[in-house]
């Protein structure tokens, strides 16, 4: 197939990933269900940080997804199944309204296909460790975060105010701060997520600028979150009553953790981060999480062999097109 038509088939699908990627984006999550900002306002807010994170901090993550994981060699076919089955997974999650990690959907592909090119030698496990030591980290350490910033804030603010009016005047400079903690988490998060609808072209060398790849997809990655991103924003939002300085309590490690993370070119999971924070802050305000809570937990589990079944399914089919 003439190089034109694999590049522009490349950057259909790796829009569709990111749409699709910006549909199941939860970032914006604590501020719907904190009423800090209504549906409109937080939707603006998220393309404006989407298309910023994408373009000017992408490119560490697209390189580690790119070249570090597979160890074969890495056509024109293998990167569109990846491109094809983590699309595949993101859209039919995002339809039902559960939170997946983009970064385990494109792994899970990645794997799929290094299994079946070449067995247990084609993917290089070393970084695939490497990085699931931090997604397994990175959750623990947003809940426990997130519990003792919430005692914290109690113990040291929330118990000492005195009446409704000066609960209300804190919870207004909480919704301040809170609004500062999700744009710089915005930020990181589109930078982390995009990459995995790039990286995999831009390990396959086709000759396209990376930074063109992601304002691309950054631009493609706000539609997601404007067209299909409610429905995730609103289930996540409400898996436990919200104020804007409980809302900051789960927040604050998610942005760190993110940030850091990503300019350190480590795929991570801001999903997993943002729904174990907000048990964390259930079981620190010993409050009731929304029920169902267990789905989310299952469909986390099952990112992993559902990509990798997806891809082996398509490899071939695909590379008779190609």
């Amino acid at each position: 197939m003439a190089l034109l038509y694999i590049i522009m088939i490349f950057l259909i699908i790796s829009i569709i990933i990111s749409f699709g990627i910006g549909a199941n984006d939860e970032t914006m999550a604590t501020l719907y269900g904190s009423k800090t900002l209504s549906m409109k306002e937080l939707l603006i807010l998220a393309t404006i940080f989407a298309i910023l994170g994408a373009t000017l901090l992408g490119n560490n993550v697209s390189e580690t997804v790119g070249k570090d994981l597979l160890a074969i060699e890495v056509t024109n076919s293998i990167v569109l199944t990846i491109l094809i089955s983590t699309s595949i997974w993101l859209i039919v999650s995002s339809a039902f309204g559960l939170p997946i990690s983009t970064t385990h959907a494109t792994i899970g592909a990645i794997i799929g296909i290094g299994f079946l090119k070449g067995g247990g030698f084609g993917v290089n496990w070393s970084t695939i460790l490497e990085m699931g030591i931090w997604w397994i980290l990175s959750p623990v350490i947003g809940y426990l975060v997130t519990y003792g910033t919430y005692k914290l804030i109690h113990k040291f603010v929330i118990s000492k105010l005195n009446g409704f009016k000066s609960f209300i005047k804190t919870e207004k400079y909480f919704s301040y701060i809170l609004l500062a903690v999700i744009c710089w988490t915005a930020f990181s998060r589109a930078g982390n997520d995009c990459s995995n609808a790039v990286g995999i072209v831009v390990g396959v060398g086709i000759g396209v600028d990376t930074n063109i790849l992601l304002l691309i997809t950054g631009l493609s990655f706000a539609s997601g979150i404007v067209i299909l991103g409610r429905s995730v924003i609103k289930n996540v939002g409400t898996i436990t009553e919200l104020h804007p300085s409980t809302a900051f309590a789960s927040e604050i490690p998610i942005g760190v953790i993110l940030f850091f993370g990503t300019l350190l070119g480590i795929p991570l999971s801001g999903s997993h981060m943002l729904v174990a924070s907000l048990i964390g802050l259930a079981k620190a305000r010993r409050a009731p999480t929304k029920k169902g809570l267990w789905k989310i937990l299952i469909i986390w589990l099952a990112t992993f062999p559902i990509a990798a079944l997806i891809s082996i399914a398509l490899y071939f089919p695909i590379e008779t097109f190609i």
